[in-house]
């Protein structure tokens, strides 16, 4: 059995995450970030042992149409068509982020709950009861079965009101980062495992908490000089240009919030020291 090639059709700034996980475990893979059609697609699957495709960027009745055709194809179009029946509601405060995977032989996993503001997020969640965070978890789970999931989904809902859901991201999850800072396994790697029906990896934080925060740059200054400072005063910060984002993990959630926030003050502008 030799490795596999995975296709991928997913939003450019994903593209280097799943790159080098696939290296790390010696899959291959093909990429493609731009909205194609039905024969397009088809042709871009030869060679192809499956693809995995990002929902936003290909129609329903474009992914029916290459199952026919004998690709196998993640989402399905089952697992669509039953999510399309769950009630939306309009986004009015912060969220939660719950990210699931699940393989073809139905091993299932999550990561715990994340708190998401506008420009903060916080793993796990504060201020959520252990029972309540399983059954947050549960849930999510139950609902990954239910719709015949292979592969990986964000679900994000309400805060306040868990069962009220707000958006489903798949491939480019809007709290993806801190799994890649904070988690044993994250999120991209383990979307590779789940399509290609591997065992899946641990989700178990690396510490208490992990927080990542949006930057913002400076309009006098620019993306790399902050990190003179920013280096220096906090060398357990981790940054991402790609999303224009920073993480850092620990024990001590006021210091960490301390450290995220006067990392974007400081990046922004807002503060010079």
């Amino acid at each position: 059995m030799g490795f596999p090639t995975v296709g991928i059709v997913a939003f450019s700034n994903v593209w280097n995450y799943f790159e080098h996980e696939a290296v790390n475990l010696g899959i291959k893979v093909k990429f493609n970030s731009e909205r194609i059609s039905t024969d397009e697609l088809i042709q871009f699957a030869d060679g192809c042992d499956l693809l995995c495709v990002d929902p936003n960027l290909i129609p329903l009745s474009t992914i029916k149409t290459v199952e026919k055709s004998g690709v196998k194809i993640y989402p399905s179009s089952k697992t669509l068509e039953l999510l399309s029946q769950i009630e939306i509601f309009e986004q009015r405060d912060d969220s939660i982020s719950i990210l699931v995977a699940r393989s073809a032989h139905a091993q299932v996993s999550s990561w715990t709950a994340t708190l998401r503001t506008n420009n903060l997020s916080i793993t796990p969640a504060p201020g959520i009861a252990d029972e309540q965070m399983q059954e947050i978890q549960l849930a999510a789970l139950k609902l990954a079965d239910e719709i015949g999931l292979i592969g990986g989904i964000e679900l994000v809902v309400d805060a306040n009101e868990y069962k009220n859901l707000y958006g489903i991201n798949w491939l480019s999850p809007s709290a993806s980062y801190w799994s890649q800072i904070g988690s044993t396994t994250n999120y991209f790697e383990q979307v590779l495992r789940a399509v290609l029906d591997l065992p899946l990896g641990s989700t178990d934080l690396n510490s208490k908490f992990v927080l990542t925060g949006r930057l913002t740059t400076n309009p006098k200054s620019d993306d790399y000089r902050p990190y003179l400072h920013l280096m220096a005063r906090t060398p357990a910060l981790k940054f991402n240009q790609v999303s224009k984002e920073i993480a850092i993990y620990g024990d001590d959630l006021e210091n960490l919030l301390t450290e995220i926030i006067h990392a974007q003050q400081y990046y922004s502008g807002d503060i010079d020291e």
